[in-house]
């Protein structure tokens, strides 16, 4: 069965819930959508965000994107955004104690929606075998592999005037959405672009991360899916190497809105 044909019908199965997975097949002929759309043919690995502060990540929507994600893999991992979401409380000012309240009660709402989706999924389709892995900041940050990513990171935003640019209008795009109507968004941005940094970094290291912060170490080293509800430009082309001249090739990205 082709994938148009496997999404026609996941979407069959689950139009009685009154909703449908629209998966954007490579529209624009990117090298990354097109490698994700193959992998996800493949039924290779996948990975999953779920976001803090993102309205987008309510229960539904969590319980779609994981029904989604395991009928395309037998292999999902998923990672909350709870450790770089911290700079973007820290540009709103927080106190410390406030940012680390609000970055663990927001990541475990969202974990607790999970678990309840992979529930309700195991009584809808007992036969679907997948499994779920959750990964956790606390290992992530001390992983010479995702250290090593993020330092590349840090010296690329520094040294090359086109990527410095462009996480800067990521940063502010996101801001936008978070501050208070009147506050100068510009002088947050400092503060919070190492929440696109850190997320890059990571998924940019995650086919070579430890034993001790992926339990199955080799999940995603034969290429691995990103899977996002919208596209993400400064990724995208990092990932094609328009910076710094490195294609990653294990990477790829579905577009998917549910």
């Amino acid at each position: 069965m082709d994938l148009k044909n496997e999404i026609a019908g996941l979407n069959k199965r689950v139009e009685n819930h009154n909703w449908q997975a629209v998966v954007i097949l490579n529209d624009e002929g990117l090298p990354i959508r097109k490698r994700g759309v193959e992998f996800l043919n493949r039924k290779q690995d996948l990975l999953l965000a779920i976001c803090l502060n993102n309205g987008y990540y309510n229960r539904e929507n969590i319980y779609r994107m994981l029904r989604f994600s395991l009928n395309f893999s037998n292999r999902v991992s998923v990672f909350f955004t709870d450790g770089p979401a911290k700079h973007n409380f820290r540009a709103k000012g927080y106190s410390e104690d406030k940012v680390l309240r609000e970055a663990r009660l927001d990541r475990n709402r969202l974990r607790n929606h999970c678990l309840a989706a992979l529930e309700r999924i195991k009584i809808e389709e007992p036969e679907n075998k997948s499994k779920v892995i959750f990964l956790d900041w606390v290992d992530i940050y001390k992983d010479e592999t995702y250290l090593k990513e993020y330092e590349c990171l840090m010296t690329l935003y520094e040294e090359n005037l086109e990527f410095h640019k462009d996480i800067n209008t990521t940063t502010a795009k996101v801001l936008k959405n978070r501050l208070q109507e009147g506050e100068d968004i510009n002088s947050k941005v400092p503060i919070a672009i190492k929440y696109v940094i850190e997320e890059m970094a990571f998924i940019l290291a995650y086919p070579n991360l430890s034993e001790t912060t992926k339990q199955n170490t080799n999940h995603g080293a034969n290429g691995f899916s990103y899977t996002y509800y919208e596209p993400w430009p400064v990724f995208e082309n990092l990932v094609e190497g328009k910076y710094d001249g490195i294609v990653r090739e294990k990477i790829g990205f579905i577009l998917v809105k549910i």
